[in-house]
Parts: C-alpha cells; structure tokens; sequence
C-alpha cells in the first residue's frame, strides 16, 4: 500500500487538524481532502466499491466546495464589497449588503453594524460539509450519472420551516439546535447526559430524570434530597423518548418569499415584526429607506480594532470598511474599579501580539446578595469554632455577594462573550438561630471568597494567550479581593462532565473536556502566577487546613468529644462545596441502609428470654437499637411497621397529605444506629410519633391501629426490662412512683460515645459482637465500610462462641493451614517486584520552596504527607483477571480470612463524629482538588516574603480601592448561573459555532442592558399567563430521511412545526399530553 500511496490521508486527520487549526487556508483543506478521495481511487481498481464510493464523494466534495467558494469569495481574505455601508435609520446602525432588516423599527433595536464574514477557513469547510443541507442533496443535481450511486439518493431535505431553500446569508439549509440539557440522576450513571435516541422517566416537576437502567432499580418512593424537595413516586415518573429536533427558525421575506436564519440576521423574535420583514435585495427594489447617512466617528479615531475569523492578528475595524455605531457592545455595560483593573491586567499580558489588548474587554455583569440554607445535616454533627471552645450550632442561612466576571473580545466587530467566572465573597454576616451566640464565632469563617464557576469557549484569538489571559484574570481579581480585605480564597477543580455545561450552553465541538489531572496543572499554573505577582502568600489543601485535625482526634482518641457531643470543627461554608453534599451523601446512604434492616414480610422468631446485662454494648443508643431490632422488630405485630410506608405500592394518595411526618421501627432503629438522638426522650416521643401516625390513618377496630397499640405496650415493657438493668447498675434516680421508669432516665444521652459500665467485672467482654465489614469483590476492605457492634443477637452470639471457642480437634487439624497463610501473608507484604526481593524504599521528596520553585512546589505543598498522590498509577489493586489467578484467590481465601481474623486488630467502633471522619476520608482522596489559598501576608516574614509583599504593591498600584463598588445594578438574568444556562436553553443562546456565539453574546447584552425586556419569563402560549415552576414544552420528533425508489410516490414535507409552551394548567386539559416535556423554571418575572 504505501508503495503505491506515498502520501497516505484520511477524513479523521483532516477533522483533528481543523480542530487543532492547523490549515493557514481553505485551499489547504481541500487539497487534503482532495487527497483522501484520490488515494483510494488510486489504489482501488474502477469496478472496487471504494473507488465508486470515492469517486462519488469527491464529486459531491466539489460542488459543495464551489457554493463555499461562491458565497464566499473565491480567496481566503474578507470579501470588502459585502462590507459597505447601506442605508440606516435613525434607531439602526449600518449594515452591510446581504443583510436583512425589518421595516419597523423599536428602540434600542438588535441589530449587527455589519455582515459576519465566514467563521474561519477551517470551521467554514467543516461546518458546511456537515449540514442537512449538503448531505441530503440529491444526486442528480450534482452531475453525477444515475448509474453511478450503489445506494438510492436520499431525498432533499424539504421540511416546513426551510421549504427547500438555503440561507442568502450563509447559504445553508436547515441547522439544528441542541436540545435542552437532560442527564440522568440514578444510582449508576451519577450525572451523565442522557443519551439520544434512548428512553427515559422524568418527574413532573422537571427535576429528576432517570435513564432505563437506572429505572428499573429505583424504589417506589423516591425521598426528596432537602426539606424542600418532595417526596416522588415511581409509578409517577412519565416515560419519553430523548428523539427531539429543534430547527433554527427562519425569517421569510413578505415581498419575494426568500428565507433567511434568524440567526443570520440578528432578529430578535420578541421586539421585532416578523409580518413585515424585507429582505436586502427587495428592500432596494422598492427603495424603502433612502436616506442618506450622517457622518460618523470611524473606529480609527475611537482606536478600535478587531479579529477577524481565521486570523490570528487583529486589524482595524475602519480598514475592512466598517464605520461603527453599535449600542449594543460590551463597552455600553457599566464598569467598575474591578472590571477595570482586570482589564489592565489581561491587556498587559497581551502585549506580545500588537493591539490585541484594543479587542478586548472585561465586565462585571452581575453583582447580586445571594444566600444558601445549611442543611440540617451539617448543623447536627458540626460545631462552630469560638472562642471559648462552646458548642455553637452553623448558622441556618449562609449569606454572601455574588460576582459574574466576563470577557468579551471583538471578532468580526461584534463582541463575543469567551470567559465567565462566578466568584463568591462572604463577609461573615450569617443567620444564627436565637439560641447561638454569634459573637463568640471565631473569625475564621468571616472574610473568604470562592471560585465557584470559571467556564469558557475556544473562540478566543491568538490561542497562544488563551491561557495567560484566562489565569490573568483569576489573579488579577484574588489580587482585588485582598485589597479589600478578604483573608482566604478557596478553590474545588471539579471538571465538568462531556456535555454538561456550567455557564455557555452548548460548547464546541472541537473544545476538549479537561480531565481532573488537567485541570489541577491549570490552577497550578494560575496559583504560581499569583504566587509570583505576591498576591498568594500560601497554599494549602482543604484537608490539612480543615479535615486533618478531625483524622488526628480520631487517631488519638479524644477522650473530650463526648462534652462537644461528638461534634467537629466546621470548615468553611460554602455554597456548592463539595464537603457539605458529601456529608448529606454519607449521611442519607448510613441512615438507608439501616432502615432496610428487617422486611415487612421477614419471618422472624420473637426473642422472648430476659435481658442480660452481659449481652448489651456499652453504647445506650446501640442498646435501644438492638431492643427495637431484636426485641421489638421481630414480635408479629411489628410488620406493618418495621419500614416506612409505602404510600405509592399501596395506592393510599393522601396518605402523605394525612401523616405528615411519617415515622417508623427501621428509621427508630437507624437514627440510634448513626447517633441522631440526643437523649431518651427523642426516641419514645418517635415511637409515639409513630403509633399516632398509625391510629390517625386507620379507622378504630382496623388491624393496623389494633397493632399499634401492642406494638406501644411491647415498647414500654421491653423498655422497662432495659431500664431496670441500668437502675441496677448506676443507681435508681426516680424521685417518686408516680412516674414511669423510663422518665427517670429520660435525659440519658444517646450519642454513641456514651458508654455504661454496666458489667460486674471490668475485665469481662462483651458476649457478641456484630461486625457489619463491606469488602469488595476482590477481598479489598471497602473505603466506605463501617464497624458497629450489635449486641444480643442471637446469631452474633452464636458466630462469637463459635470463633472463640472452637474443638481442640478442629484447631489442630487447621494449625499447619493457618501457619501456611501466616508465612504466605508475611511473604506477600515483604516482597517486592521479582523473586525474593524487597521493594526498595523510596526516599522522601526534596522541600520545595512554595515562592520559588513553581508549580511543583505547589504540588507538594497540596500533596502533604499522603505521597501516594503521587503515584499516577491506581493505587488501588484490581482484582484477578486470569482464571488461574482467580483460582489461587479461591484456594488462599480459607487460611487468609482465617488469618485475618486472629492475626488483624480490632476494628474501631464508629463514633458519634462518624459524618465528619467520613467526609474527612473522602475529602482526603481528594485533597489536590481542594485549594485553600492565603491572602495575608504572614506576622514574621523573611527576605523573599517581603519582597513578594513590596511586588504586590507593584501590582495593585493601579487599583483604585475608593471605586471598588460598582454601581448600581438592576437584578439581570447573570445573577443565578443555573438560571442565566436555563435562560440560554429556553432562546436558544448557543457558542458552538462563532457565527452563534455572536448572536448569543449581543442578545444577552441586549438583556444585561434592558432589563425588562420581554423574552426572559416563558409565557404560556395557550392563556397568556407567565409560567411558574414548570413549563411544558412540545418536542419535534426527529424527522425520518428515507431514500427515493422508483416506487415511492412523491410527499409532500411536513407543514412548519410550531414551538408550544404551556403551564401545568393548561397542558392537564390538552389533547396530545404526551408530546411535551416537563422543563423546570427557576427565573423569576420580578427576578429580571
């Protein structure tokens, strides 16, 4: 082959060099892709189906190629004729030939000062050769000979939005937008995008959507993630099909029936007139607007200057024959000390390439007062730091101002929004319940900000300075944050998953998703740039300025956790940090697991003998949690109760409406299990809460209020056997005999690091132990496992007699097996690669000096003493893969697990701290994500501190600190990032292409600077009324392309599809319910 083909080329090459942007010309590319088509009609012979097929796309090639080059211009430089000036009206601003405008007109109207050239050489010939436009076309029309295709043609593409026709703008036929962003929220997909063309189950609300897989393994109930989230019911969910097709709407001229994209011409659907829109050519012919234009300041006196599509070097606006009169630039957003002072910055880091620092500009788009609620989670099992080491709850809401930092870069002479960033400053003015003291916080929590969300598009030109400008901007604005006073900047590189988008909806193609690996060497690249600038003093990870100390107390032992109720130290609050959804996780996957621990429908033998003192762990709360799970759980009476209801399997629909707080035995016994009651009362006020649920639902002389009653009357009598061996043992404290026995004890602490003596001799152990150890199907004990000793289980009892005292007969016959394991253990740790030899140990790692030695230093600083990190290899082993290595494991396991289990320590028993160590570990894994950066410069500093302070003096001196607040600003659609990506999903405000970026970006400033301005809040297309909560959108189903035969009768294409939202009224009383989607709305009318 490669005797005959000397230069060997393929389609993929070419598309991976186009994204790369690699080819200096169109001309290049054809070349390229000329070549890959000759080549295989070289070394294939004519009557081969690769030459036929080659010899039909390199005919289709050509004559796509040929309408790219008539549209166009023949060479790769600005065609100037479609760059002068036309006639304006006095609410207009110039346009150029071939763009079309609307004879009304309104103030302040959407409107380009010219006609976009091509996007570039390489996205111009890669975006038209992928369009329904070209590859649709039929055969015929190309030239080709009717004997030539091995396949039918396709029919051409000929729906009712295009009717057939191609854009005079662009010139290509119908475009496709992405549909709304959709991913699964399941067990097993943890966030992925929802695939095409597969099913899935989303509730009504909006919120949830649920893959098949996913489906199948769901609950009945699916529980609410917050006390505002509803609870939801399988049989609830509604099934669709992810098949939908939503076309670029078109502009049709009154006069000629000509089409144009709105897109193309920069139409604005909710302020223009579609009924009267003239396209360019009719509107000369009639001669509408003659009049004659008023002298204008060019763009060479104002100094702007501007990229242009495939060039990496900026020129002036006024050279290509553009005069510019734009209100509708990112100039006209009002700016501010810091806006201004990111942009000095960003333009000195773009000095190399001349006037590429004039193209630019940086804005804060939103500055809003934000807050974020505490979930109860954290308030329970964290403490505040004070001063007097009190125990202090969090506060309830968290409150901070939130900033939107953009930058906009000329491209084309229209502004293009190419880098977000939202940042987050809390100044420590928090709500306290009334019951807190807020003034003996420490003030560590008080002056910090957060990088919360940092998104971009590929659109910025040169790409050499992509980089520097985009870490310019971060310090720059950490560089303002310290002028006013902020003490720490916390940073999480939490890459986005591929199609998901943080803030621009709809990337590029081409834009590479960064993994976590790249994106940490970013932020060490942008840190150390700050380090060096001497904005950053010190960095750390969140781990070892946090979480380590909670590792430390748990390795020690803190024998002082019972009188801060086994509460840690709170880490900073954050809104959207990841310790704070990692604690709810912990926390709601212990208190799940739990609860399933008897069936309604288990049949269990009801444990009638006496209680033992010697059967019961020294945990109170363990001890409640046994006599509910053995004693109670196990009586026949207990099945309607030993796990919640399930209203949905039972079809009680106002079940919930009647209960509003359900309770139940397996809930009972697993918040005893996890430490959430604080004292004895908690717990018999639950099982009361439990029983009423019960009485209240179901009718007197039903069998479920008959078995609530005994279920009550077997509680107070198990408790009561409970109660006596603690009066026993510590001492009666009933003052009288008019109280219940279990008043005296009432207060009786619950947490689980409360312990009774309640054994006559100390040195006894406990009868049985219950050891809950989660390994992986390799053997490996799982990160996630938790130890819990169970008490007076009839089984545990029965497995501990067993182990410790088993025959001498059986201990004999297993001796030389155990001996065997014991050396095969001894042998497995102290080998290394190759037989017989040691791994040899790895000497420590040089200390790195933080301000001096970059970004590995940086590394090493976030590493600390877990050097694993390090090591790019899993450090995790994975389990056999060969039968023969899963034969040894099947032959080892007896005598290793027997080893095991004499040879390893005791496990820990888990502590009332239990969320914090948890998070603690997974914060741990994860600790090079989390960066804790110091703004403040150390009491004692040495030679290189202080010059590092005297060179961030430099590099603020141009920091006005007196201008520091930006003026006012209306609420704007940037305020919430969810809402400002809902609201670019709902109009379709795309940056995969620039020639939609350039419309996105002008239609968002048009927004930014009318607030009011309709067409933020859907409107429901059926009553008028603006929608709440959820719309209802109608989904186009992909339309099918089938191919011509002689035997098909010609159809004619579908009539226009009409876009549909509704209100949750309205769509319940519709006719086709089933075409539209739930889509959920978080903007506000008064919100914009």
């Amino acid at each position: 082959y490669h005797q005959v083909i000397t230069r060997p080329m393929d389609l993929g090459s070419v598309k991976r060099r186009l994204h790369a942007v690699a080819y200096e010309s169109r001309q290049k590319v054809a070349e390229d892709i000329r070549l890959v088509f000759t080549n295989a009609m070289l070394y294939n012979p004519p009557l081969n189906p690769v030459h036929k097929a080659a010899e039909e796309l390199l005919a289709l090639f050509e004559q796509s190629f040929k309408g790219l080059q008539d549209s166009t211009g023949h060479n790769d430089q600005v065609n100037l004729e479609q760059w002068t000036p036309s006639d304006i009206e006095p609410s207009q601003t110039l346009q150029p030939k071939g763009l079309a405008r609307t004879v009304s007109t309104v103030e302040d109207e959407v409107a380009p000062p010219f006609k976009e050239p091509t996007s570039s050489s390489a996205d111009a010939a890669s975006a038209t050769l992928s369009q329904d436009a070209i590859l649709f076309q039929d055969p015929l029309t190309l030239g080709l000979s009717k004997h030539s295709s091995r396949l039918p043609p396709f029919s051409p593409h000929a729906c009712g939005t295009c009717k057939g026709r191609t854009c005079q703008m662009c010139h290509q036929g119908c475009l496709l937008h992405e549909p709304a962003l959709m991913v699964c929220h399941g067990v097993h997909c943890e966030g992925a995008r929802l695939r095409k063309g597969s099913v899935y189950y989303v509730s009504a609300d909006g919120h949830r959507h649920y893959c098949q897989r996913c489906y199948s393994s769901l609950s009945p109930v699916l529980p609410g993630t917050s006390e505002d989230d509803p609870c939801r019911y399988k049989q609830d969910l509604l099934k669709r099909l992810n098949n939908e097709e939503i076309v670029e709407q078109w502009l049709n001229c009154s006069n000629c029936d000509g089409g144009v994209h709105s897109i193309c011409a920069m139409h604005n659907g909710f302020v223009h007139d579609d009924s009267e829109y003239l396209c360019l050519e009719c509107e000369d012919k009639l001669a509408v607007h003659q009049i004659t234009p008023p002298p204008l300041v060019s763009s060479t006196e104002a100094g702007g200057y501007t990229f242009v599509s495939g060039s990496e070097v900026p020129v002036s606006i006024v050279s290509l024959g553009i005069f510019e009169r734009n209100s509708l630039t990112a100039d006209s957003l009002p700016d501010c000390a810091v806006s201004s002072f990111i942009q000095a910055k960003v333009g000195k880091r773009m000095q190399r390439v001349p006037n590429a620092d004039k193209t630019i500009t940086v804005r804060v788009v939103s500055d809003s007062s934000r807050h974020f609620s505490v979930p109860d989670v954290v308030r329970r099992h964290f403490r505040m730091a004070t001063k007097n080491d009190e125990i202090v709850n969090p506060p309830s809401q968290v409150h901070y101002r939130q900033k939107a930092i953009t930058l906009f870069q000329k491209i084309d002479g229209l502004d293009v929004c190419i880098f977000c960033m939202y940042a987050q400053e809390y100044d420590g003015d928090d709500q306290y319940d009334e019951t807190d003291a807020k003034r003996h916080v420490a003030s560590t929590h008080d002056k910090r900000v957060y990088i919360a969300y940092i998104d971009s598009v590929e659109h910025f030109r040169p790409r050499e300075c992509r980089t520097e400008v985009y870490q310019e901007i971060l310090v720059s604005y950490l560089a303002t944050a310290r002028e006013r006073g902020y003490h720490t900047a916390h940073i999480w590189a939490c890459p986005p998953s591929r199609g998901n988008s943080f803030v621009f909806w709809n990337h590029p193609s081409s834009q590479r998703t960064p993994n976590r690996e790249r994106l940490i060497n970013w932020y060490h690249g942008a840190l150390n740039r700050a380090i060096t600038c001497g904005v950053v003093t010190d960095v750390k990870s969140l781990f070892e300025s946090n979480f380590e100390s909670i590792i430390n107390d748990e390795e020690g032992q803190d024998l002082d956790l019972d009188r801060k109720q086994g509460r840690v130290i709170c880490p900073p609050l954050l809104d959207g940090d990841f310790w704070i959804d990692e604690a709810v996780r912990v926390h709601s996957v212990s208190l799940a697991r739990y609860i399933k621990v008897r069936a309604s429908t288990d049949v269990c033998v009801w444990n009638v003998t006496p209680l033992k003192s010697s059967e019961l762990d020294p945990c109170p709360a363990l001890q409640i949690a046994t006599l509910v799970k053995d004693r109670i759980m196990t009586h026949p009476s207990s099945a309607p109760f030993r796990r919640p209801v399930n209203a949905a399997a039972m079809k009680l629909k106002n079940y919930h409406k009647i209960v509003t707080k359900p309770m139940d035995l397996g809930t009972i016994h697993a918040q005893c299990m996890i430490g959430e009651y604080h004292e004895l009362r908690q717990v018999v006020d639950d099982v009361e809460l439990m029983v009423a649920n019960a009485k209240r639902f179901n009718p007197v002389g039903h069998y479920v209020h008959i078995q609530a009653d005994e279920v009550l009357a077997l509680f107070y009598q198990e408790l009561s056997s409970l109660i006596k061996i603690w009066e026993s043992r510590l001492g009666s404290t009933r003052d009288g005999t008019h109280c219940q026995a279990w008043e005296a004890f009432a207060k009786m602490s619950m947490s689980l690091n409360k312990t009774l003596d309640l054994s006559p001799n100390s040195n006894s152990e406990p009868a049985s132990v219950f050891i809950e150890d989660d390994r992986s199907s390799d053997g490996s004990r799982s990160l996630n496992s938790s130890v819990t000793s169970m008490p007076g289980s009839p089984m545990s009892s029965m497995q501990f007699s067993k182990v410790s005292s088993g025959s001498s007969e059986k201990h004999s016959n297993d001796t030389s097996s155990l001996d065997k394991g014991r050396r095969r253990v001894a042998n497995s740790q102290g080998r290394g690669r190759g037989r017989g030899r040691r791994a040899p140990m790895k000497k420590p790692p040089t200390k790195l000096d933080l301000l001096s030695d970059g970004p590995d230093a940086i590394m090493q600083s976030m590493v600390g003493d877990d050097l694993w990190l390090l090591d790019k290899r899993n450090p995790t082993p994975s389990g056999p893969t060969s039968k023969a290595a899963k034969r040894r494991q099947s032959s080892s396991s007896s005598c290793n697990d027997a080893v095991s289990s004499i040879d390893e320590p005791p496990a820990k028993r888990r502590r009332q701290s239990w969320v914090g160590e948890e998070v603690s570990e997974a914060v741990r894994r994860l600790r090079t994500s989390f960066f804790v950066c110091s703004l403040l410069p150390r009491p004692s500093m040495s030679d290189a501190e202080q010059q590092k302070l005297r060179e961030f003096r430099d590099y603020v001196s141009e920091y006005n600190l007196d201008k520091s607040n930006p003026p006012t600003m209306a609420p704007s659609i940037g305020d919430a990032r969810h809402a400002l990506l809902e609201f670019s999903q709902y109009r379709h405000f795309e940056f995969d292409t620039l020639r939609r970026a350039k419309y996105s970006t002008t239609m968002l400033i048009y927004h930014l600077k009318n607030s009011d301005a309709p067409g933020v809040v859907p409107f429901c297309g059926c009553c008028n009324q603006v929608i709440h909560e959820v719309r209802w959108h109608k989904v186009k189903k992909t339309a099918e392309r089938r191919r011509i035969t002689k035997f098909m009768k010609h159809t004619p294409p579908d009539p226009a599809f009409k876009q549909e939202e509704l209100c949750a009224s309205c769509h319940a009383t519709h006719n086709e319910r089933e075409e539209f989607i739930p889509i959920p709305v978080s903007m506000k009318l008064g919100q914009t």
